[in-house]
């Protein structure tokens, strides 16, 4: 009999660990997380949520779950788009939703809406903006708006086309940004290069590339023999217009390949690629018109129409630009892909570069004679401003204002000048006085870099420069600067273009070369900097006489 019993025990808790132990197992796989933001959509199966920090999901609803606003419980129609949620979620399920009406329509805490895109164009205070999902957007900028570039605040004059930035709003409807940070140097183009396809490794992410040249002083330069570089699933590729897979990069083997590279994380990673798809031709020009129904455009001194389309390579300003940032009048290189008859452009390089970045800058740079210096005035006689990159000159006087944050250079003496020593200095004189002709003094001269007639930064010297002897210079510094014992500090320029007054274009040079900076301005980020502060890769807006730099603008 008791054994009966034992047997029917041992049954019974048998039975029981097996229904605890899968009780158990239930709750043990059960996840619960918590997600807040705002309402997007409500629908009847699922709901969508933005999160605080702008990330869009949608979640389904459990197979129970409880509706509330304002701790009531209510039906899903009740809840409005925009309406401030707080959801518990089960295995990712919705379980448990609450809105909340009492907030104020559209307030959120002070930069807590996100996006992430690039920017396609600038207008003034208008930006159209390409998000990481996919769509356009049109925001602005007000006077209000912070622009950070590398954690400095930075003026919003310094943005680009083709700059990647996160935007931050105050107001969840509001298209009005109130604080942008550039992504540092990740979005510009480290170097355009073209190889043959050895190896395409779809697992690692790696092309392997023999024969690999790189674009440099409006040709082809050899690099290496081979090399391998990774690339990214959101990389580009295309081949003759049409996007294809990484897929099909097996059965392009020994194509000759174009690629757009960036610098990450100090090693090359590809940005855009596209397969050669008939024979390259490569024109160095200007484009005349662009007829944007058709996609093509027309060179004007060759006289070539060539089409271009969704893979084209567009470098601007340094950066991968959309092909919608051409204009008429830009002077480009171009690999063109095609035969005789038709011919495409896989790759648009643009030499056009100016003082300001775009229209929202209103930076200039003028020269002239010192007349008058007043508290915060300065009076400018015999002057000339560059206008298109060439020196305008005039005969009369400008008006122009400095503060304490003007940064005020003696050339002759080398040092940072403060406001008050400007003031009170023998920098602008009577030349007829006593005290003048007595310690022969004359007035000083001045390069100055204004943002309308506000003075960012000037340099003064005793003696006059020859504008005539000045051309106007862009390119890219192809190696850190060195301290030269014979010149000083010098640095090596490439991709380098000349403008021509004549001919009212930027003339690309064949040639890399050496321009002294002992005796130039050099300003950066609307502050003077030293020559050791350049950088391999700067793009430099170069004013100079012969190869001595007079003023340089990092770009």
């Amino acid at each position: 009999m008791w054994e009966r019993i034992t047997k029917k025990i041992s049954i019974f808790l048998l039975v029981l660990s097996i229904v605890f132990a899968n009780t158990l197992g239930v709750f043990a796989n059960t996840v619960e997380n918590i997600v807040e933001g705002f309402l997007v959509e409500m629908g009847e199966n699922q709901v969508t949520v933005e999160e605080y920090d702008g990330t869009v999901r949608t979640f389904p609803f459990n197979s129970y779950y409880i509706l509330r606003i304002d701790t009531l419980n209510v039906d899903s129609s009740d809840f409005k788009p925009g309406m401030e949620i707080y959801l518990k979620l089960q295995n990712n399920k919705v379980s448990f939703l609450e809105g909340f009406s009492t907030v104020s329509p559209g307030h959120i805490p002070e930069g807590s809406k996100v996006r992430i895109g690039t920017i396609k164009k600038i207008d003034r205070d208008q930006l159209i903006v390409k998000l990481d999902s996919g769509q356009e957007e049109t925001y602005f900028t007000s006077p209000a708006t912070i622009l950070l570039r590398d954690g400095l605040k930075v003026p919003l004059s310094s943005l680009y086309e083709g700059d990647m930035v996160k935007f931050y709003f105050d107001e969840i409807d509001s298209k009005i940004i109130s604080r942008m940070s550039v992504q540092g140097k990740s979005i510009e183009v480290k170097g355009l290069y073209k190889g043959k396809l050895a190896l395409a490794d779809v697992i690692k992410k790696e092309l392997t590339l023999t024969d690999l040249k790189i674009f440099r002083n409006g040709g082809w330069e050899n690099l290496t023999n081979s090399k391998t570089i990774s690339y990214d699933e959101s990389s580009p590729i295309h081949i003759g217009g049409q996007k294809i897979s990484e897929d099909k990069l097996k059965y392009y083997k020994d194509n000759t390949v174009y690629l757009a590279v960036k610098d990450y994380f100090s090693s090359d990673r590809i940005e855009s690629m596209v397969l050669e798809s008939q024979n390259e031709a490569v024109y160095i020009d200007t484009i005349e018109n662009i007829n944007w129904f058709g996609n093509s455009m027309e060179l004007e001194v060759s006289h070539r129409n060539l089409t271009f389309n969704e893979g084209t390579i567009v470098v601007k300003n340094g950066r991968l630009s959309d092909i919608n940032s051409l204009d008429a009048g830009m002077d480009i290189f171009i690999v063109g892909d095609g035969t005789s008859g038709t011919m495409s452009a896989n790759i648009i390089y643009v030499y056009n570069e100016g003082i300001n970045n775009s229209n929202i800058g209103q930076n200039y740079i003028y020269e002239g004679r010192l007349d008058a210096v007043f508290r915060n005035t300065i009076m400018l006689k015999d002057f000339a401003y560059l206008n298109n990159n060439s020196w305008e000159a005039f005969n009369n006087s400008k008006e122009l204002y400095y503060d304490e944050d003007t940064i005020i250079y003696d050339f002759d003496e080398k040092r940072i000048l403060s406001s008050e020593e400007f003031y009170y200095g023998d920098y602008a004189i009577d030349e007829d006085s006593r005290y003048a002709q007595e310690n022969s003094l004359e007035d000083r001269y001045a390069y100055l870099y204004t943002e309308g007639d506000r003075v960012i930064a000037l340099m003064v010297q005793k003696n006059r420069d020859s504008l005539l002897k000045q051309r106007i210079t862009n390119g890219v510094a192809l190696e850190a600067p060195e301290n030269h014992k014979w010149t000083g500090w010098r640095i090596n320029i490439a991709n380098a273009a000349d403008w021509s007054s004549r001919k009212g274009q930027w003339m690309a040079r064949k040639d890399s070369f050496y321009i002294t900076l002992e005796d130039a301005i050099i300003i950066k980020n609307g502050r003077i900097i030293g020559s050791d502060q350049l950088n391999k890769d700067d793009r430099l807006y170069i004013v100079r006489e012969d190869l001595k730099a007079k003023v340089i603008i990092v770009k």
